[in-house]
């Protein structure tokens, strides 16, 4: 069975050591610039720590730890590039859903051991690449860290870039050695310590075969030509033959060439009959559909006529019965004024005879003095008691 590896390497052009240099890993690391060995149609970067403005991001942890960005000491180090992969074998095998499995398990035990190994500074970005011959993170490191210095002792623990902290004596080992700790999970094995093997981009490796594509094309030139050359003389003596197989082949030519017009213009004339009949089609089925509609309309306007006669006829007798009304109403009201008449002479009648009645009582009472006697009778009354 293959075996496969863990890599951790540095990048080979060194320490960042200014704000140019830091702009062009940002480009890089973003893709905002095109690169002749990547795939564009390929997925997009991953930020896992940090973003895109990897400038911005760097010079707000200096400022943060009361740094200022513009004064650093010139030619320090501002920060380090690590780059994480391992064995392209390691990726490419299986289907798709284990090669996707093993490149996200990857990334998850990188990413930790990116945050284990370089834990006393600052990962100020952490982005994976997809679009390259082997899937990769690069790791930006700013060793921010707190000294006390010796010229200034009082001033106590004060933030400062020291590049040892990342770089120092033993780190590379150690970092080497606690990566290849999370990656024995995943299969990958350690490469043989101290052997000075370092790691090529994928960059330098298409450079390279570039070149060679170049000598092997130059070499294949080389051989046609004298290949071309040895092969003159019997193309010489094929050239008749090789005309006269030409105008056979631009007369067959020809003659398809004519046959595929004729079969478009056949196809035309077609297509133009097959309109034309679809067309009839329509006129004829619209044509029926408006004979059946004027049908409807006659039958309806015949409909709506007998209506009107019918609401004629219907007014008419309406305008009768009216007119019987108004005239049993007026009936009715010359009875009403009878009736009132009637009753108005009978009560005067009445009151008349009553009053006659009174008078008469009056008169009666009045002859007999039986006024006195009523009152003779109320003061005998009490007596008898």
């Amino acid at each position: 069975m293959a075996k496969h590896y863990g890599v951790l390497t540095f990048d080979n052009r060194g320490p960042i050591k200014s704000w140019e240099r830091m702009m062009l890993v940002q480009r890089h690391n973003a893709r905002t610039e095109e690169l002749p060995h990547c795939d564009p149609a390929a997925q997009e970067p991953e930020f896992l720590k940090g973003s895109e403005r990897l400038v911005e991001d760097a010079q707000r942890e200096l400022c943060l730890r009361g740094l200022d960005p513009q004064t650093l000491r010139a030619n320090g180090v501002i920060a380090h590039e690590v780059i994480l992969t391992a064995s392209h074998e390691y990726f490419a095998q299986g289907d798709e859903a284990e090669r996707d499995r093993r490149l996200w398990h990857w990334v998850a035990r990188a990413y930790l051991a990116a945050i284990k190994i370089w834990r006393k500074v600052t990962i100020v970005q952490m982005v994976l690449h997809l679009d390259e011959y082997t899937p990769h993170i690069h790791v930006v490191l700013m060793p921010l860290v707190k000294k006390v210095f010796a010229r200034r002792p009082d001033d106590g623990e004060r933030w400062t870039l020291n590049g040892r902290e990342i770089t120092g004596p033993g780190e590379f080992q150690r970092a080497h050695d606690e990566y290849a700790i999370e990656m024995a999970a995943l299969g990958l094995q350690r490469g043989v310590s101290g052997s000075g093997r370092k790691y090529r981009p994928f960059a330098e490796k298409a450079a390279e075969m570039d070149e060679q594509c170049k000598r092997a094309a130059a070499a294949e030139a080389d051989t046609v030509k004298a290949r071309e050359e040895s092969e003159k003389a019997e193309q010489a003596r094929a050239a008749h033959w090789a005309e006269e197989f030409d105008r056979l082949k631009r007369d067959r030519l020809e003659l398809e060439e004519g046959q595929r017009l004729l079969k478009v213009e056949q196809a035309k004339v077609r297509a133009d009959m097959l309109r034309q009949e679809v067309t009839r089609r329509a006129l004829a089925s619209q044509e029926a559909y408006l004979t059946k509609m004027s049908a409807q309309l006659a039958a309806s306007h015949d409909k709506a006529a007998a209506a009107l006669v019918d609401a004629d006829r219907i007014r008419a007798e309406a305008q009768r019965v009216l007119a019987s009304v108004v005239k049993a109403r007026a009936h009715a009201d010359t009875l009403m004024a009878m009736a009132n008449d009637l009753e108005t002479a009978r009560l005067i009648q009445v009151r008349d005879a009553v009053r006659a009645q009174t008078d008469c009582v009056d008169d009666a009472l009045e002859d007999a003095d039986l006024g006195n006697q009523f009152a003779l009778l109320d003061r005998i009354r009490p007596r008898g008691r």
